[in-house]
């Protein structure tokens, strides 16, 4: 198969084509988080928000994979960048991860 790079701008085609984007920054400015490039999508946001929510014990992976409606390993994958970019830290306990929404994010 052979692929070539598309040029193709749906921005430039279709005026307001960031709505999802804008939404999400938005949601983010609600809920005070200022480092929305580390956010990729609702499924983080959503998970923010849980963090939030449960903000004084906070939530093991399987806590959010079973309140999010996916699996532990999305999770994990959606978990890493907000961790990386300060969003979210984790506190080891035994063989599991409890989350909490970092001081940054709040």
């Amino acid at each position: 198969m052979k692929l070539s790079q598309c040029s193709y701008n749906p921005g430039a085609v279709h005026p307001g084509y960031n709505a999802p984007h804008d939404n999400l920054q938005m949601l983010a400015a609600e809920m005070g988080i200022s480092g929305l490039a580390t956010i990729r999508g609702p499924e983080q946001m959503l998970i923010l928000n849980l963090l939030k929510d449960h903000s004084t014990r906070g939530l093991s992976t399987r806590e959010l994979a079973d309140l999010c409606g996916i699996s532990i390993y999305k999770v994990r994958h959606l978990l890493l960048p907000l961790e990386k970019y300060g969003q979210v830290i984790r506190d080891k306990m035994q063989k599991h991860h409890q989350w909490f929404l970092s001081k940054k994010a709040t």
